[in-house]
């Protein structure tokens, strides 16, 4: 092991001409996604981590895929057969400590590096936290590995890791009977999740803001909370606290200014509320001039790499709710770290007296999906849009740039979908209608696998959005995992909504033999597949939530039919059946269509 650590190290002083060497070393590492491995394996992929941090920067991509690959896979080494025979957890511990340490020092050195790293060690967190394989302890070790080290986050995944974190937080709350400081009887798992979120806070500013306004958005009373959640929330005010007394006097600016400014935008909804429907547009108008900016660095909290630059106090717009008056707001904004000239809008929903963390779970979920479908190779779009609690039944939604409702389409444009895709893109056959519609059918097939997991109801036209390029998103995940509109009437039966006018797009001949329709078919059957192998890690992420006192979690098992759902007693060729299955039984379902008219008859929502 040493002469390989000194072979390494010779090799980051003459990268250019022992560069066959190198090669060699990459060569013998673990192979992706691999169930085990052997110890010469672990010696080579730690001697190609311990030359990254000396060389991170080096132009061969070899050894930073061989070692990102490692990274992305430690979820697998939760358990013991991936590890070879003899080996402990004080061996697994030291090994992780090594590998980690080089991994951060490469990061240090390298905005690149640093950029792939943190793609993944988010879902590595929550794996981790999630993990229930308490005999053997590895994911604790990998715990305590990652507090020591603290590999970098990606901004966009902070919401997704702290509302993790919040969760195993307060599963281990009655470890905490006297609040922070006091954990003497504390399980070894809480205090490694404690002093991640805290050391967490203390290195990253944003991290911080993120996890008091998730802090915040937990603060909801609910019907059926229980005993736990209350004592959960009681403790929730000296998090807050303990994090705030810790910030340094800029931090503590930066962070007054950014919540001030916008809990003032959120705060527009109470005042709109007694206004009549007419004035309230110009009423967000008064209010949003009333705002200012104070200073240069405030951002979106959904999205911490945009940097405001403005509000556009024309763009407010009043939206429908059966309670306050939500409100749709554009700012200018600009990347954090690009070009500060190159200013662009960007819309975001304000919410109140909506509970958003709901919201929160199912994108989280679309969004292992969408790592999924990545890592696998194919090619189906998800795109998970940024939700933030904010406060009690109060969040802020990302508006999905570049779209349109279906229902807002209708209102302009006479026609199904596929009539309104060739006045858009050109007459079919065209280069311009070919192209959406072979990305309408990419996204339909992946939102497809998503409902058939998360089954979202209440699918009407006003939450299905079609983008510039043709791509469907669905938003809006208010009904979830067994819970739907109507007194749970259940009129939305099928796995996922393939309405007459999306077939007409998918299958032009109207009989499921078109070679468009066998395409959808099977990105539905490979995303289903591919998301079968992920199991674990999908119930894990929606499972975490079950003391959060959210409705689906008081109907039924939503986690055990969730497992059913993948059909984990299924053989590769039965799932894969299953899900033909599943698309032909959804096609242009009749209780679909009879969904969209009563929302017409009842909401004026185009169908």
């Amino acid at each position: 092991m040493e002469s390989l650590m000194e072979l390494c190290d010779l090799i980051a002083q003459k990268p250019v001409q022992l560069a066959e060497k190198l090669v060699w070393i990459c060569r013998n590492c673990p192979p992706a996604e691999t169930l085990r491995v052997s110890r010469s394996q672990l010696s080579n992929v730690l001697a190609v981590a311990r030359f990254l941090s000396k060389c991170p920067n080096h132009t061969d991509e070899l050894s930073r895929s061989v070692v990102l690959d490692f990274y992305r896979s430690i979820p697998l080494s939760f358990n013991l057969p991936f590890w070879p025979q003899g080996f402990t957890n004080d061996s697994i511990g030291s090994f992780y400590g090594d590998f980690f340490g080089y991994i951060c020092k490469a990061c240090e050195l390298s905005p690149g590096f640093f950029a792939d790293v943190a793609r993944f060690t988010g879902d590595i967190m929550i794996s981790a936290i999630g993990n229930g394989n308490e005999d053997l302890g590895i994911s604790k070790v990998v715990l305590k590995a990652m507090c020591c080290h603290f590999p970098p986050v990606v901004c966009s995944d902070g919401n997704k890791l702290v509302s993790g974190l919040i969760e195993q937080f307060e599963m281990l709350v009655n470890s905490y009977p006297r609040g922070l400081g006091t954990l003497s009887s504390s399980s070894p798992m809480s205090k490694l999740v404690e002093g991640y979120l805290l050391r967490a806070t203390q290195r990253s500013d944003i991290f911080a803001h993120i996890l008091i306004w998730n802090l915040q958005g937990e603060t909801c009373e609910l019907k059926h909370s229980s005993s736990k959640h209350a004592a959960f929330l009681a403790l929730l005010p000296l998090v807050r606290q303990w994090i705030i007394d810790r910030f340094n006097e800029k931090a503590r600016d930066v962070f007054q200014r950014e919540f001030d400014f916008f809990d003032k935008v959120t705060s527009i909804s109470d005042a709109l509320y007694p206004l009549p429907k007419e004035e309230r547009r110009a009423g967000i108008r008064r209010e949003l001039e009333k705002i200012k900016m104070q200073g240069d660095d405030l951002y979106l909290p959904t999205a911490p790499n945009k940097i405001l630059k403005g509000i556009q106090v024309d763009s407010g717009i009043p939206l429908q709710s059966a309670a306050k008056v939500p409100i749709m707001i554009t700012f200018n904004v600009t990347d954090r770290d690009g070009d500060q000239d190159d200013i662009r809008p960007q819309a975001c929903i304000f919410k109140v007296g909506d509970d958003c963390r709901q919201d929160v779970l199912a994108l989280q979920v679309i969004s292992l999906l969408k790592d999924i479908f990545e890592a696998v190779g194919l090619n189906l779009y998800l795109y998970p849009y940024g939700v933030l609690p904010t406060g009690p039944e109060r969040g802020i939604i990302e508006v999905v740039p570049n779209s349109r409702s279906r229902s807002q389409m209708g209102e302009t444009t006479d026609g199904g979908l596929y009539e309104i895709f060739q006045q858009d893109f050109g007459p079919v056959g065209s280069p311009g209608f070919e192209a959406a519609r072979e990305n309408f059918i990419i996204t339909s097939a992946g939102y497809a696998v998503a409902s058939m997991l998360l089954q979202p109801k209440d699918r009407h036209n006003g939450n299905l959005l079609i983008d510039s390029a043709g791509r469907l998103v669905h938003v809006d995940f208010g009904f979830i995992l067994g819970i739907s509109p109507g007194r749970n009437m259940r009129f939305e039966s099928t796995h996922f909504k393939l309405s007459h006018e999306m077939t007409q797009l998918i299958d032009p001949s109207g009989a499921m033999k078109s070679e468009t329709w066998h395409q959808f078919v099977s990105f539905c059957v490979k995303g289903y597949l591919a998301a079968r192998h992920y199991m674990d890690g999908i119930i894990v992420t929606v499972s975490m939530m079950q003391d959060s006192g959210l409705p689906f979690f008081n109907r039924g098992d939503p986690v055990g039919n969730l497992r059913k759902r993948f059909h984990p007693e299924m053989s590769e060729r039965e799932a894969a059946n299953y899900m033909i299955h599943a698309c032909r039984d959804t096609y242009n379902k009749w209780t679909t269509a009879g969904y969209d008219l009563i929302q017409y008859m009842q909401q004026g929502i185009e169908k």
